[in-house]
């Protein structure tokens, strides 16, 4: 017997060596360490105090001890067969699901048995029996109890961790940086709540097999959650009901219920023959008809209501708000309706969706109808939006794209509103899906380029706007946008007879009316010009310069501030340049650059106080504000640029130097350095007599110059100054 005991041991030892090891794959589970913990220590002095009496014991043979040693043995060829499984099949709940259920089956058996062995072999020496029945007071018999209980509390952690994750992955601080784009947000919703739906099937599974003895378990295929959100994928699936109201127990579907009984999913088949259109019949086209719904709803099932959650109207177009709540989609347009300054919507809500569309057909109409329209309205307003127009078009623009997420134009087009606004992040990454959404489409595909050109110049990446630049000048070489940002990135790289080159083919391409044409329409050729009038700056010709600027301001009605600005300065240099600077334009080129940067101030305002303490509006588009430290918004920054050096060329370097400032402050980081702004920066330090400042400007343009023809004009420009 003492034999079999320390076999028994053996064996014991190589199922909680597995069973550490699985824990090692799956981390997350919290209960499968207490499990194993409390396993391990109860089996550890049950066979202690067996070994102290293996001399009371006797040596012949011991039924219960055998069927312990077969119990451990079945175990360990359950784990083996199914290691496959615990490794990269199933779900970290799921195996921490069959291993507690193994656990508290050996456990069970383990304390029958071994006291059923122990008495058995002492049942001549009633004193023995005494003292063995008291030592084994202290062995905890209800471990099944206390498995359970960590595991339940494990399983709660775990839920709400998958649901923090899935939120904060769409909704939350980092949910942008990480790229999560439309669908996905509505596939770890669904991955969530189909985990929670299979670990509670799992148990009455296994609890058939286990009986049988501890045979090799094939994963168990998931079924569909009825109606949770999930991918256009899952959304083909059929569907089996869809109540009318939601009880108060389910006011958060993804919290753990309180009982086995009212678990997060039913394990009872419902049958698919009965008719959606009676299921989903609401309560206000029951009480209509005068008669009570012709459903009930299934017991232990989750429930997602066909009731807007603010209004309370049936729902259209259901989505997925941030806080885990349904809304019809034009609830959510009209922000002001909404109280809650983070709300966003995560996603469509596909599968209601359907269900809902296929029983009501008339809302079929209305719900097609709803997206057509507001698709129409925002195009309309995108060719007739002035500035103060802009930070509207961009949320309307945000959200036709959460349910239209495959339009690589109106991906471009949010991506040049964003640039106006100066959110130049946000253009980027729109243009970046652009791009790729026009090559894989081969629609906007030259228009996404220049446009994605026109953003990259303005980060001072010149390196990747000039390979758009080549792409474009490829296929279309009479693109007046794409020759003038060109033209000044030679400017500014000292290829001064480059940039007027391309600056002459921008005139013969007018001249000759072969100027391409975007397919997105005319309504941002304004900014052609403007990038024309950048060029004509760059190569010292503001004559030319103003008069480009003056044709972009008014090509938008009313004008643009920023071209404004331009067209101020540009007239202001040229008649510096011809030695003829007059009070007149000293003065009128101040009001206007005042007047263009308070026009921003004051559009920022208003939006701000439209959208409240949002930072997002309901659709995920950056909310237009100004800082609270400047009291300007960051779309100022080039604009403030521009006063600095009118200011610059008047005398007021005090002022000019204020405004610079104030602009690289509020310049969104993701701005490069560039040297000419450096050395512009550091002469006007050193006309306010702060030559320290100005050799830390000096060596920051160093740092920025790219090529050795730029590096040697900034040394000779820091040589004039004596520095």
């Amino acid at each position: 017997m003492a034999i079999e005991a320390l076999a028994a041991v053996g064996a014991t030892v190589q199922i909680l060596k597995t069973l550490y090891e699985y824990y090692n794959i799956h981390k997350r589970n919290k209960a499968l360490l207490d499990i194993l913990e409390s396993f391990s220590a109860n089996v550890e002095i049950a066979f202690e105090r067996l070994k102290a009496r293996e001399d009371m014991l006797s040596l012949g043979q011991n039924d219960a001890l055998a069927s312990i040693e077969r119990d451990f043995t079945n175990a360990k060829n359950w784990l083996v067969a199914n290691d496959k499984n615990l490794r990269s099949v199933w779900t970290a709940l799921q195996a921490a699901d069959k291993l507690k259920d193994l656990d508290d089956r050996l456990t069970k058996a383990f304390a029958s048995k071994m006291s059923i062995a122990i008495f058995t072999a002492l049942q001549d020496t009633r004193a023995g029996v005494i003292k063995i029945q008291t030592t084994l007071e202290g062995l905890p018999t209800n471990l099944s109890d206390v498995c359970r209980t960590s595991t339940k509390e494990a399983i709660h952690e775990a839920i709400s961790e998958l649901k923090q994750e899935a939120y904060a992955a769409v909704g939350g601080s980092d949910g942008r940086d990480r790229g999560f784009r439309n669908g996905e947000a509505e596939k770890i919703i669904s991955q969530l709540v189909d985990q929670l739906a299979e670990q509670e099937r799992i148990k009455e599974d296994e609890e058939l097999l286990f009986e049988a003895g501890y045979a090799p378990i094939e994963p168990t295929k998931p079924s569909p959650v009825p109606y949770t959100p999930a991918s256009s994928s899952a959304s083909r699936r059929s569907s089996q009901y869809i109540p009318a109201s939601v009880p108060s127990d389910f006011d958060n579907p993804f919290e753990p219920s309180s009982s086995r009984a009212s678990s997060i999913s039913s394990r009872r088949p419902y049958s698919s023959s009965l008719r959606s259109s009676t299921l989903v019949e609401s309560d206000s086209e029951s009480r209509a008809k005068g008669k009570e719904p012709l459903y009930e709803v299934p017991t232990n099932s989750v429930l997602l209501s066909a009731r807007d959650a603010s209004t309370g109207a049936d729902l259209i177009d259901p989505v997925l708000a941030s806080d885990g709540r349904i809304y019809d989609r034009w609830t959510l347009v009209e922000s002001s309706t909404i109280s809650d300054p983070s709300l966003r919507i995560v996603g469509d809500v596909v599968q209601l969706r359907d269900v809902l569309l296929s029983s009501f057909p008339d809302r079929q109409a209305v719900f097609e109808q709803r997206r057509r329209d507001f698709e129409r309205k925002t195009l309309d307003l995108y060719f007739s939006a002035s500035y103060d127009d802009l930070p509207r078009l961009a949320d309307q623009l945000s959200h036709v794209l959460l349910f239209n997420s495959t339009s690589a134009w109106m991906r471009v087009r949010r991506g040049l509103v964003y640039y106006r606004l100066r959110f130049l992040q946000e253009a980027l990454v729109d243009l970046n899906e652009g791009v790729k959404r026009a090559e894989e489409s081969g629609e906007a595909r030259v228009d996404a380029l220049r446009a994605r050109a026109l953003v990259l110049e303005e980060l001072h990446d010149t390196d990747a706007a000039l390979r758009d630049v080549e792409a474009v000048l490829s296929t279309e070489p009479n693109d007046v946008l794409c020759l003038s940002l060109r033209a000044s990135i030679h400017g500014n790289a000292g290829n001064t007879a480059a940039a007027q080159a391309d600056l002459a083919a921008t005139n013969a391409a007018i001249r000759s009316g072969k100027v391409y044409r975007s397919e997105l329409g005319d309504s941002d050729c304004d900014l052609e010009y403007l990038a024309r009038g950048w060029a004509y700056s760059v190569v010292c010709d503001f004559a030319a310069a103003a008069a480009d600027f003056g044709f972009s301001a008014s090509l938008r009605n009313p004008p643009d501030p920023y071209a404004t600005a331009c067209h101020a300065l540009a007239k202001l240099k040229d008649e510096e340049a011809r030695g003829a600077l007059s009070s007149d334009t000293i003065a009128t080129t101040g009001v206007q650059l005042d007047d263009a940067i308070e026009r921003i101030r004051k559009v920022a305002l208003a939006t701000a106080e439209a959208y409240g303490d949002r930072s997002f509006t309901t659709s995920g588009a950056p909310v237009f504000r100004v800082q609270k430290d400047e009291g300007l918004p960051p779309a100022v920054f080039p604009t403030l640029l521009l006063r600095a050096s009118a200011r610059a060329t008047q005398g007021d370097f005090e002022l000019a130097l204020h405004d610079f400032e104030t602009a690289m402050r509020l310049r969104p980081a993701c701005v490069r350095d560039a040297p000419n702004l450096r050395c512009a920066l550091a002469e006007l330090r050193i006309m306010c007599g702060d030559r320290e400042g100005a050799e830390c400007e000096f060596d920051l343009a160093m740092a920025a110059v790219a090529g050795k023809k730029q590096r040697a004009d900034v040394l000779v420009q820091r040589r004039l100054h004596g520095l």
